[in-house]
């Protein structure tokens, strides 16, 4: 059986990194490709273009799944089918259940879990993992909205795609004085206090401030090594949480 995990957001999730990492495949870890419903070995560039619902690595460049991955594994011993599911330049309201947006993901995400079941010996846990805020911090979406709306997504996941827990990468500061990222952050804290929220890092607050983990051609983007310092860290976080939970 494989872990199944359901990497969502906008850029930083999507990946825009400041060029392609070595590919450096790990034994046990797949990534799934919905438009040849196939699963090969996770290395860089993870996703794929469905369109302009769901994008890839930007311009081929790196992501944090790799990182994440393989943290995750060495904490838990599971095999892992990873699911890219993620688009640059997106709010919170994009991803919500009545839009294309959040059809074509459930899509991409429904497959990987059925992939794993015809094909790996079933879908063992499943975990989505978000990274997003950025743009809802400089549209200045307000800490209830957001909370309200990010509560709202999780459910859809749960009712659509039986997740089993909704994980948060908690975003970094990405606007110029930083107000509106705090907003976002404290509903995304608020939302890791409540039950089906797992908070797996605040470390990107951190990364977003420190010029040797940032692209220098993109702002507020991470770079290759701020992408495997925060994969690795919330992998660890996972995979320790995995190790003990227990599906109901």
């Amino acid at each position: 059986m494989s872990d199944v995990l359901i990497f969502g957001g906008q850029s930083n999730m999507q990946g825009q990194s400041e060029c392609r990492p070595a590919a450096v495949a790990a034994t046990g870890i797949l990534e799934y490709k919905y438009l040849k419903n196939a699963a090969i070995p996770l290395c860089d560039p993870a996703g794929e273009d469905i369109g302009e619902q769901l994008l890839a690595a930007h311009e081929g460049h790196g992501t944090l799944l790799p990182a994440f991955c393989r943290a995750y594994r060495r904490m838990c011993g599971a095999d892992v089918l990873a699911v890219h599911a993620a688009k640059g330049a997106t709010k919170i309201a994009d991803w919500q259940r009545t839009g294309q947006r959040y059809k074509t993901a459930l899509q991409k995400i429904t497959g990987g879990i059925r992939f794993a079941e015809e094909n790996l010996a079933g879908a063992d846990r499943i975990f989505y993992i978000w990274l997003q805020g950025e743009s809802d911090a400089l549209a200045g979406t307000s800490e209830e909205e957001y909370l309200c709306r990010l509560k709202e997504y999780r459910e859809a996941l749960c009712e659509d795609a039986g997740i089993d827990v909704f994980c948060i990468i908690r975003v970094g500061y990405f606007t110029a004085d930083g107000i509106n990222d705090v907003a976002i952050m404290r509903a995304q804290d608020a939302a890791a206090r409540q039950e089906g929220f797992l908070m797996l890092t605040d470390v990107a607050a951190r990364l977003s401030k420190d010029a040797r983990f940032l692209n220098p051609h993109a702002a507020g983007h991470f770079n290759n090594r701020g992408l495997r310092l925060l994969g690795g860290i919330a992998g660890r976080a996972l995979g320790r949480y995995a190790a003990r939970f227990q599906k109901s």
